[in-house]
């Protein structure tokens, strides 16, 4: 179809040149006009629109010529005013209107939505000056004469192009809508759009845009509706698809998001493996052009859709699936020889190593312990050569900008990857600890919680209280040091549970209070406290730690964790019934006594 849209453009031109080398006449008008018209819509493949501009403003001066009109402008609403005065009602009206339709499409492939509203208000008012107006009222007025003459072929009717590019200005004016956060107005474009006959790739997005402000008018279900149109009118409507996800993730449906999520990659998977089809002579696709049909057809990456429908697997229970899209995950990485650590620009997608320590959790949770450990190696392996030796930070106090000579500014991109460095790194010695635990290996297991608290501690902060003050720290430093605060009050209370089974309570001890310093407020860390407290026969400060954390639970702090820092977090992990019946039974003696 190329080739044969490339030799009717280089015919048409050589026609067009011809025709165009003799003086304008109006015996030949109608036959020029309609050469003109059918070697715009063939150029539009071959030409740039500022050029097909130009090549338009030659054939409308040629036109007035013929008719005798003069001008003295060369500006194209000068020009249309003139050209539609002097054919009003003539016999050639219809042919001029076929070429006001390329000025419409070529002002839309622009963008330029006020240009299109002041030509069409020229038109149905006779160069009236208005107060205000309305594009799709001014659209819906529109009277043009579409006759067709047989003798002289089109490239395409022009009723059905008016058609078309009635459909996409009003798309075009909803999503300028959408932009401006005006989705009362979009919504009322698209339902005008929606009622009108178009081609069903288009209906689906349609339907979709319909959707999107709908769930931005806090509509979700209705939002929902409208995307399960699309997708039955186009199953190939991948951005229906994926904003369902994002309304699914908004209801808390998390089996209905991972359905869409899975849906959503495979239908990027099969037209993957597609070849691209040949688009139409005019599309919608080329009159909205590129930056609008970014907007309308967003999706994410192939690999960030298989990231999220993996980590929202693991997230909410199903482990097995979630193992299964974070190898395919991890095996695209080696395939398309990326860099383990890189440093795009792409901040939607995860860095390189989350995605293994959350790969290497996804399988400690399905109890593959030999894989985690051999992914958890490669993390560090990656970021041996950039982690510092010592990191201090002096996080300056509110107004105050100086920094010490010795420590390094929070506020550095630098520095917050330096960090970065030092938490992956640790969090992999941790989840192999973790592994080695599970094991059996109590030994290794230390030796590997260990690893982790001597890399963790390598970034310091000079201040103390820099959690309670203001300290003029950034959100993305805070986000960091409180994940790397949570690592290493894991890494001590996993040591301190392996010293609890060794039957080293003193060292137990030592840690378990050193872990809930640092990370207070976890659960597990309390009730492993409890059994040390207990086993040194402190039994009324077992009763107390173990009230306080009976009590109490540790979901918010869960939720704020990486997942790669849950494995230890979840309750039902570890069996405490019978330390619960020993210090019950405690205090109903102690209760009894009183």
């Amino acid at each position: 179809m190329q080739d044969v849209r490339n030799r009717c453009y280089s015919e048409s031109i050589k026609l067009l040149q011809k025709m165009q080398g003799i003086p304008a006449a109006t015996e030949r008008l109608k036959l020029e006009m309609t050469v003109s018209y059918n070697t715009f819509l063939f150029s539009l493949s071959f030409t740039h629109p500022s050029e097909m501009e130009k090549n338009l403003t030659r054939t409308l001066l040629r036109v007035l010529e013929a008719a005798g009109s003069q001008v003295l402008s060369s500006g194209p609403f000068k020009l249309w005013q003139v050209g539609l005065q002097t054919f009003d009602t003539s016999v050639y009206a219809p042919y001029l209107h076929k070429l006001l339709l390329i000025q419409w499409m070529l002002w839309l492939m622009e963008g330029q939505l006020e240009s299109i509203v002041t030509l069409l208000t020229q038109i149905n008012h006779k160069g009236e000056l208005l107060a205000h107006v309305n594009l799709q009222t001014e659209i819906r007025n529109l009277a043009l004469s579409m006759e067709e003459d047989s003798l002289l072929m089109v490239a395409r009717a022009a009723r059905d192009l008016k058609d078309l590019l009635h459909i996409c200005t009003v798309i075009s004016h909803g999503v300028e809508q959408m932009n401006k956060e005006k989705y009362s107005e979009a919504l009322e474009a698209f339902q005008e759009a929606k009622d009108r006959p178009s081609p069903r790739r288009l209906m689906a997005q349609i339907h979709t845009l319909t959707g999107q402000s709908l769930s931005k008018l806090d509509q979700p279900h209705c939002a929902l509706h409208f995307y399960r149109k699309a997708v039955e009118v186009d199953f190939s409507c991948h951005s229906a698809l994926y904003q369902s996800a994002l309304v699914f993730r908004q209801l808390g449906n998390s089996k209905a998001e991972i359905e869409a999520l899975h849906l959503l990659y495979s239908a990027v998977q099969r037209q993957s493996d597609k070849c691209p089809s040949t688009a139409s002579l005019v599309s919608p696709d080329l009159l909205l052009g590129g930056e609008q049909m970014t907007f309308i057809n967003r999706v994410p990456s192939p690999s960030l859709i298989l990231y999220t429908l993996a980590h929202a697997c693991v997230l909410n229970g199903s482990i097995s699936d979630g193992v299964e899209y974070y190898l395919d995950l991890l095996a695209s990485f080696q395939s398309d020889n990326k860099d383990l650590v890189p440093t795009g620009v792409d901040t939607s997608f995860p860095r390189i190593p989350v995605v293994y320590l959350e790969a290497a959790f996804a399988l400690l949770k399905a109890q593959k312990y030999r894989d985690v450990l051999v992914i958890c190696e490669e993390v560090i392996t990656s970021t041996l050569d950039f982690i510092p030796e010592r990191l201090l930070l002096d996080l300056p106090m509110e107004n105050q900008q100086t920094v010490g000579p010795t420590a390094a500014s929070p506020d550095s991109d630098a520095v917050l990857e330096n960090v970065d460095f030092v938490l992956w790194a640790g969090a992999a010695h941790l989840l192999q600890a973790q592994t080695h635990w599970k094991l059996k290996d109590t030994k290794e297991a230390i030796t590997n919680f260990t690893r982790a608290i001597n890399q963790l501690v390598k970034v310091f902060i000079k201040q103390k209280d820099w959690k309670q003050k203001n300290l003029g720290n950034t959100e993305e430093m805070v986000k960091r040091m409180l994940t790397l605060e949570a690592a290493k009050g894991q890494s001590l209370a996993g040591r301190g549970l392996c010293f609890l089974e060794k039957g080293q309570l003193k060292e137990a001890l030592r840690d378990l209070h050193l872990s809930l310093q640092i990370f207070p407020g976890c659960r597990n860390t309390e009730m492993w406290l409890t059994e040390v407290l207990w086993r040194l026969d402190r039994r009324e400060e077992a009763s107390v730690t173990w009230r306080e954390s009976y009590n109490t639970t540790d979901t918010k702090s869960k939720n704020l964790l990486p997942l790669y820092l849950q494995a230890w977090q979840d309750d039902s992990a570890f069996d405490f019934s019978g330390l619960k019946k020993k210090i019950e039974e405690h205090i109903q003696a102690s209760n009894v006594i009183t």
